[in-house]
């Protein structure tokens, strides 16, 4: 059931992401009128981190990678081929190279308009942003211990 427009507007942003949050038991480590930042301590050990990003009428959830590249040139063919490829098998999120901070980062994003976010929804995508993301950090780990 998508919802009304209103509930994620610019001045409902704030206290709807926090609603579905606490709900979740979800703690929010940064929000704002815009966005919203979210971590999650992953199974693995290690911390990701969800932005959540409104625009006009839609949200932009991403989760930047621990694989940075100082440059394009620096980013292994091999990488960006199997990201290219598992791409093809999600409904949910796709991967990308976004510039942050003057490095090449591997994120995995998903751009929903506001008026098809729920609740539910949003759980979703959040969930699977965040494990997908651990899961490759995890692999890139495994490959280059040898293993």
């Amino acid at each position: 059931m998508a919802i009304d427009l209103d509930l994620l507007s610019t001045t409902n942003f704030r206290s709807t992401i926090q609603s579905y949050c606490n709900k979740l038991g979800w703690n929010i480590y940064d929000i704002n009128e815009r966005k919203a930042i979210l971590r999650f301590n992953a199974d693995s050990g290690n911390t990701q981190t969800l932005f959540i990003i409104k625009y006009e009428n839609t949200l932009e959830f991403s989760v930047p990678s621990a694989l940075k590249f100082n440059s394009i040139d620096d980013v292994p063919g091999w990488l960006s081929s199997l990201l290219l490829s598992k791409n093809s098998e999600f409904k949910l999120g796709f991967w990308c190279l976004e510039e942050i901070e003057n490095m090449q980062i591997f994120s995995i994003m998903h751009n929903a308009e506001i008026s098809l976010i729920n609740a539910e929804y949003f759980t979703k995508v959040v969930l699977r942003l965040v494990d997908e993301c651990d899961t490759l950090e995890q692999i890139v780990a495994k490959a280059l211990r040898g293993y």
